[in-house]
This record gives C-alpha cells, sequence and structure tokens, in this order.
C-alpha cells in the first residue's frame, strides 16, 4: 500500500502512542503525534519496566467478588477503592465482576498470551532501529512466596504451562541460588526465562521520542477536546484552544483518557484508571539480579540503572485525586520482610495512571461507526509489554493486512454487545 501523503495522528505520548507513531512512520505515513504534554510524566515514565510474557492473568480472577467488601475497609491493601469514588466504579465493577469466572479467565489469559506471543520480536524491531537495545535486559524472573502450599494450589501456574510457558518450580536453596539477597520469608518460587525489564523505562521513552522526530514525526501539544467531521479526507482533531489537526488515520492511544473520546464517537467503554504506586530507591543497599514478583503480597522489585524500584498495588480513585503515597510507603515496608538490610532512605516515590478495562483485556479495534479511527488503549500493567505489538498491530489494520492474530477478543464492541 502507498502511503505518500498521508496522514496519520496519534492521540497520546505514551509508550503505546509512540509504539503506534513508530510503525506508522516506518510504513511511510506522515505522522503526527498530539498530546496535552508531549514532554511531561506520564505512566510510561515511572512503570516497572518489564516485557512480562507470561503475565497474562486477568485481575478478574474466580473469587474475587468476595474480596471487594475488605478493599473499601483496607485503604493501604493491594486493592484499594475509595469510599467516595465507589459509586462512580459501579459500571466497571459490574462487568469487572461478571468476568470474574473460570471461562472468561482462562480465555483472558489465552487471549494475551496470544497478543503478547511476538512482544520480544516486536520490542526488538524498535530497539534494533532506534539503537536502544541496550536498555533491555532478558534476565528471567521469579514470583517468590512465602508458603509452598500457596503456590502449589495456584490454578495460575497450570494454566500458565497450558498456554506453553516454561515454569520451573524452585526452593529455599533454589532462590538463594538466582537471589541471595532475599531473606528466608522467600521461602519458594517459580522461574520463567519469557521476561525482561528496562534498566531505565524514561530513557526508552525519550530515546524513542527522539528518534521519531529525527524521522519527521511530528509532536503538538493540545488538549484534545473533540474529533470533528470525522470521514476520510475532511477528519480533524479539535483542541481545547480551537486549533485543528487535519487527519486521513486516527489512532486513539490516549491511555487512562481514551475513553473520554471513544464514547464520543459512540464507542463505548468502560474504561477506568488503576492508580499504581512505586518508590525508586537510588542507594538500596543491596542487589538484586532480575526483577521479582511477591506474588502473595501483590509488589514487585526491579533494579533499575538509577536504583531498586518497589511497586505496585491497584487503587480506584479516578483521575483527578491527588495521590496517597502512604501506599507506597506500605509496599516499602513489605519489601523489607523480603530484603533484609533494604535501605529505604531517600526514595522517590511516585503514582501513575494504568488504563484498566473490566476484563484486562485492551482495545485494539477499529471504530465501529468511523473506518478511519482506530483504537489502542487498555492494557492495564501490560502497556510497556505489549506497546511495540499493539504498534504493529494497529499499523496492519490502517494499512488492510492481516495482523497475525484473532482481534475478536480485543474489540471495543464486547463492551455493549
Amino acid at each position: 500500500m502507498d502511503n505518500n501523503g498521508q496522514q496519520a495522528v496519534v492521540i497520546g505520548a505514551g509508550i503505546v502512542g509512540l509504539s503506534c507513531a513508530f510503525f506508522l512512520r516506518r510504513a511511510g505515513f506522515e505522522v503526527v503525534v498530539v498530546d496535552r504534554d508531549p514532554d511531561g510524566d506520564r505512566t510510561s515514565f515511572g512503570n516497572a519496566g518489564a516485557i512480562a510474557q507470561p503475565e497474562v492473568m486477568p485481575i478478574a480472577e474466580p473469587g474475587v467478588a468476595w474480596k471487594v467488601p475488605g478493599y473499601l475497609f483496607d485503604p493501604l491493601g493491594p486493592l484499594s477503592i475509595r469510599l467516595g469514588y465507589a459509586w462512580r466504579l459501579w459500571p466497571y465493577l459490574s462487568r469487572f465482576l461478571a468476568a470474574a469466572n473460570r471461562t472468561q479467565f482462562e480465555a483472558g489469559a489465552a487471549a494475551m498470551t496470544s497478543l503478547l506471543a511476538s512482544a520480544f520480536d516486536d520490542h526488538d524491531t524498535v530497539l534494533q532501529t532506534t539503537g536502544l537495545g541496550h536498555l533491555l535486559q532478558k534476565a528471567g524472573h521469579l514470583w517468590i512466596y512465602r508458603s509452598q502450599d500457596v503456590r502449589d494450589t495456584s490454578p495460575e501456574w497450570e494454566i500458565r504451562k497450558r498456554l506453553g510457558f516454561q515454569c520451573e518450580p524452585l526452593d529455599r536453596a533454589g532462590v538463594e541460588h538466582y537471589e541471595p539477597a532475599l531473606g528466608p520469608v522467600a521461602h519458594c518460587a517459580y522461574r520463567t526465562t519469557d521476561w525482561g525489564h528496562y534498566a531505565d523505562p524514561k530513557e526508552l521513552v525519550l530515546g524513542l521520542m527522539a528518534h521519531l522526530r529525527s524521522r519527521g514525526v511530528t509532536f503538538i501539544r493540545k488538549d484534545v477536546a473533540e474529533i470533528a467531521a470525522v470521514d476520510v479526507g475532511t477528519s480533524t482533531v479539535v483542541g481545547r484552544d480551537g486549533g485543528q489537526v487535519p487527519f486521513d488515520h486516527l489512532v486513539i492511544a490516549a491511555g487512562a483518557w481514551s475513553h473520554h473520546l471513544s464514547n464520543r464517537l459512540g464507542d463505548y467503554c468502560p474504561l477506568e484508571t488503576e492508580r499504581g504506586y512505586n518508590t525508586t530507591l537510588p542507594a538500596p543497599g543491596l542487589h538484586l539480579n532480575t526483577m521479582v514478583t511477591f506474588a502473595e503480597d501483590h509488589f514487585v522489585a526491579t533494579p533499575m540503572a538509577m536504583g531498586l524500584r518497589i511497586g505496585g498495588a491497584v487503587e480506584y480513585a479516578g483521575l483527578k485525586a491527588p495521590p496517597n503515597y502512604k501506599r507506597a510507603k506500605a509496599l516499602l515496608k513489605l519489601a523489607g520482610r523480603y530484603l533484609p538490610g533494604l535501605n529505604t532512605e531517600g526514595g522517590t516515590a511516585w503514582m501513575g495512571h494504568r488504563p484498566s478495562t473490566p476484563d484486562s483485556l485492551p482495545v485494539i479495534d477499529r471504530s465501529q461507526r468511523f473506518p478511519n479511527v482506530f483504537y489502542a488503549f487498555g492494557h492495564g500493567h501490560l502497556g510497556l509489554t505489549g506497546s511495540a505489538t499493539t504498534g504493529r498491530i494497529i499499523t496492519s489494520l490502517i494499512n488492510g493486512d492481516d495482523p497475525g492474530l484473532d482481534l475478536k477478543p480485543f474489540r471495543i464492541g464486547r463492551f455493549t454487545s
């Protein structure tokens, strides 16, 4: 397909939007990225840095409904719902609870496995082109458990094995072999090699932006208010300042803000923000060889170029509520149980917005009403992992090519069908 002269506009300068811009420019489109603050802070800067291929389990697991009331009264627990926000959460929460059954849980895991099957190859395409390959470390991953009974009775591992992931059980001696810094609380683990992490997610994003600018991609600072006159040849993105940006093709990749635009186009999505917290410790006083997930306490630790990043948790409080950094401190307290001697002084706390769908599957689709509008959002905890693959798939859809997998599970119409 000859794309010469066709303009593709991407709304959103996070890692998913930038990945869409990368593959569209590579395919010959003239690309414009529109964002309210293209050079500002974003979830891509502060995430855990993982390429987490086996992390395919939906959050809506069977039995979660019995746990939700407790979440309302545990503001520092692994999943928190601010009381003042609970009523606004119902359109999302009702679908979340409906998805929390064994059939949808396993189907969601299978769908994410198919989506992420090419994640490392697609990231490699970006890294080899941009010269940023030094940032990615593929050294495997440990899921740590305090109890062998909990590890061995978790249904996730049988599902992962059926989906083709190689998962090696480790006893305490195995944990000590791979991660000597972990104390005796880390009783056992599962290890996988299908995992990598970036030493500095912010450097990745800034490097990708610099590459795109060097290839002629234009970045425009604009707070998008409307998408007007949506028809091939006459379409425009309209900012709150009244300025307009014309497009032949539009990709909405605005993270947790995306549904405000899709809803206006008639494509309803009950998107929510999973607010996540972390603290980056510049001098932790110990060393981890790779990223570690603490499965029973629902947080992660990632060794990065700037220190050790301790993060996790899910908080539903909307886009406007101020951060509650007590949650970041609670994660540090948990980390200290597993990492004797951890130095928590001088840490930088951070909060970001993960765009979350009720079934934990992203929206990767063409608009149901407008053939030149495409959606790339809702990746939840897997935005960085699925970013490059999403960019490649969106470009295939715009070109009319076969994306290489069944996209039915990722259609936006699933929320109204």
